[in-house]
């Protein structure tokens, strides 16, 4: 097994190449050899106590960014199935308002006796459906989506103005009813779209500080990698020197038992 073996007059890592300091086997004395191979184990200790104290550091640092970054992450994620569900809700509004302004069309159509603003009406009623239909279809942005209620609200005031004639009869009354429901259904549509408004700029502001988080992570990665690659290559190296000093001893003692 092939170990790192420094020059004990340096403390610089650049110096760790197994061609700088060899490990003497004739012509010198066992305590001259026993001494360099304490040296080099000390050598390897000192690179150890340095990149241990750094590692300690910044392992703290990135588990509290690590930390920091699940939160912020956890955040978005439940801010976001909030903003889902609000959506999913706002659809069904409109799809329901839809219905019953279709309804309510119907039965303006069928029993209006006086067609003097026929034409109006029905330039009107082709509108709404047109922004209806991409409501429901077409992928938009909260403030186009904004827009387009708008123009509805807008145009739906425009039919109450225009349809002067109200029947007074039972047809009438189903109409006032889906008037009523339609505003009502609006109202609770704004009251999602106002909500969504302001989580989805929450949501954002967790997702920048995950990205901010995820960025400092990057950072200290190479860092954080190198030192646990070097704390693991001095370690084995110690192991292994520490195993030969090991062996040197017990030859010592064996030669001094056979002095006896």
């Amino acid at each position: 097994m092939g170990q790192d073996v420094f020059d004990i007059g340096k403390d610089d890592e650049t110096t760790e190449t197994t061609s700088d300091v060899t490990i003497p086997s004739e012509n010198i004395a066992i305590w001259d050899e026993v001494g360099l191979v304490n040296a080099v184990i000390a050598k390897h200790k000192q690179f150890l106590d340095t990149y241990k104290s750094e590692f300690v550091d910044i392992d703290s640092h990135v588990s509290k960014l690590k930390e920091s970054s699940s939160e912020e992450k956890r955040e978005r994620d439940e801010i976001n199935e909030s903003v889902a569900e609000l959506k999913e809700k706002r659809q069904l509004l409109y799809h329901q308002i839809k219905q019953s302004r279709i309804e309510m069309f119907d039965l303006i159509n069928i029993n209006r006796d006086v067609r003097k603003n026929e034409q109006e009406m029905a330039q009107l009623q082709k509108e709404i459906e047109a922004l209806d239909w991409r409501l429901q279809t077409t992928v938009m942005g909260i403030q186009k989506e904004r827009e387009i209620v708008e123009k509805i609200k807008k145009l739906s005031a425009q039919i109450e103005e225009v349809d002067d004639v109200r029947p007074s009869d039972e047809t009438g009354e189903q109409i006032k009813q889906l008037s009523t429901q339609i505003k009502e259904m609006t109202e609770e549509a704004d009251r999602c779209h106002n909500e969504l408004v302001g989580i989805a700029d929450k949501s954002q502001e967790h997702h920048g500080s995950f990205i901010e988080y995820a960025e400092q992570l990057k950072g200290t990665r190479g860092r954080y990698i190198w030192l646990q690659s070097r704390i693991k290559s001095h370690e084995s190296a110690v192991s292994y020197w520490e195993g030969k000093q090991g062996g040197m001893q017990l030859e010592i003692a064996a030669g001094d038992g056979d002095d006896d």
